[in-house]
C-alpha cells in the first residue's frame, strides 16, 4: 500500500468506493454492453467452447452470469466493509478482491466473451485478458487505498491467579460463529447451487465446475463453525470441533497472555479463522467471531493467537499464572 494515513471518514469513503460503488458501476456498464450487443446481434451465442455439437445458448446467459456473480459479491464484501469501525490496512484486501473479481467476470467472462464470441481467439483472449486486467485492478486498488492509523497495540499481560502450591488452574471455553454469519455463508452457497442448476438446465453439463465453490464454502463452514479453547499448565490450544484446524502454544513457548479489543474487519480483515501480520510485525492468527474483547496468547518469538472468546480475562489469567511460575 502507499502507506498514506488519513482520518477515519476519508478512509471509510475510499474503502466503500473501491468495494461497492466502483464495482457496481463496472457491473452496470457491462450489463449495458451485453444487452446492447445481444439485443442487436444473434439471438444465440456460444456459451461453452468445449467439445459437442450444440455449444450455443441464449445471449442473455451472459447477462445473467454477470449479474448473478457481480451483485452478490458486491453486497457480500460491502456488508463487511460497512461494519468495520476502523479502516486499517488489513481491510484493503477485501476491496481489492471485490475489484478483481468484478473486473474478471464482468469484462472477461461477460463483455469480452460476448464481443469476441465468434472470434478464433475466444475464449483464450477474453478470459486471459480478464485475468490480467483483474490482477492489475486488484493490485492497483490495494496500492491506492489510504488507511486509517491502526489502534491495535501489543497486548498487556493479565494478572496471574492467586493459586496455592499444589493447586492446578485450568480453563475451557467454546467459540461459535455468529448465527448471522453462518446463515449468510449458507445462503451464498445455496444461491450458487441454485444458479449452477439453472445453468446446467440452460447450458448443459459442461458447467458442472461451478458447483465446486459452494461445496468448498460448506466444507469450510462445517470445519470452522465451532472451536474449543483450552488453557492450563500445558499451555494453550484452540481447535475446531472436528479436530482440525488446530492452533496451540505449548507452555514452554508462552511469553504472555492478555485481553485485547478486536475489530474483525480492522484487525483481521473479516470473521472466521484469519492470519495477518500483527503489531509486533510477526504472524498473528485469529479465531474471530465478533467485535469486542478477545484473548491474545503471545509466543516467545512474538507470534500470537487471538480468540474472541467469552471470559477471555480468566483464560488469560490462567495462562499468565504458568508464564509467571516458569520464570
Amino acid at each position: 500500500m502507499t502507506g498514506r494515513i488519513v482520518d477515519h471518514a476519508t478512509a471509510r469513503r475510499a474503502a466503500l468506493v473501491a468495494a461497492i460503488w466502483a464495482p457496481l458501476a463496472i457491473v452496470v456498464a457491462s450489463e449495458a454492453v451485453i444487452i446492447g450487443v445481444g439485443a442487436t446481434g444473434s439471438p444465440r451465442l456460444i456459451v461453452h467452447w468445449g467439445a459437442g455439437s450444440d455449444r450455443t445458448g441464449p445471449w442473455w446467459t451472459y447477462a445473467v452470469l454477470v449479474a448473478a456473480i457481480g451483485f452478490p459479491v458486491i453486497a457480500f464484501i460491502g456488508f463487511f466493509i460497512a461494519r468495520a469501525t476502523r479502516m486499517a490496512g488489513t481491510n484493503a484486501w477485501m476491496p481489492a478482491i471485490a475489484m478483481g473479481v468484478t473486473v474478471f467476470h464482468a469484462v472477461g467472462m461477460g463483455v469480452g466473451s460476448v464481443v469476441l464470441n465468434d472470434s478464433r481467439l475466444a475464449p483464450a483472449l477474453p478470459l486471459g485478458g480478464g485475468v490480467l486486467l483483474a490482477v492489475a485492478a486488484a493490485l492497483l486498488t490495494w496500492w491506492l487505498l489510504p488507511r486509517e492509523a491502526s489502534a491495535s497495540q501489543g497486548v498487556e499481560a493479565a494478572d496471574m491467579l492467586p493459586i496455592r502450591p499444589g493447586e492446578v488452574a485450568g480453563w475451557t471455553g467454546k467459540v461459535d460463529l455468529p448465527a448471522w454469519f453462518v446463515s449468510l455463508i449458507a445462503a451464498v452457497a445455496a444461491a450458487l447451487i441454485v444458479f449452477g442448476v439453472f445453468l446446467l438446465l440452460t447450458v448443459g453439463g459442461k458447467i458442472w465446475p461451478i458447483f465446486l465453490s459452494p461445496v468448498l464454502l460448506l466444507v469450510v463452514l462445517l470445519a470452522t463453525a465451532q472451536f474449543v479453547v483450552t488453557a492450563g499448565p500445558r499451555g494453550f490450544i484452540v481447535r475446531s470441533a472436528l479436530g482440525w484446524p488446530r492452533l496451540s502454544v505449548p507452555a514452554g513457548s508462552l511469553a504472555k497472555a492478555g485481553v485485547v479489543q478486536v475489530d474483525p474487519m480492522a484487525d483481521f480483515g473479516g470473521w472466521g479463522i484469519r492470519w495477518v501480520i500483527g503489531p509486533s510485525h510477526r504472524g498473528r492468527w485469529g479465531i474471530v467471531t465478533h467485535r469486542g474483547a478477545g484473548l491474545e496468547v503471545v509466543r516467545r518469538d512474538g507470534r500470537s493467537i487471538v480468540v474472541t472468546v467469552d471470559d477471555a480475562g480468566t483464560a488469560a489469567a490462567v495462562l499468565e499464572t504458568y508464564v509467571t511460575k516458569r520464570t
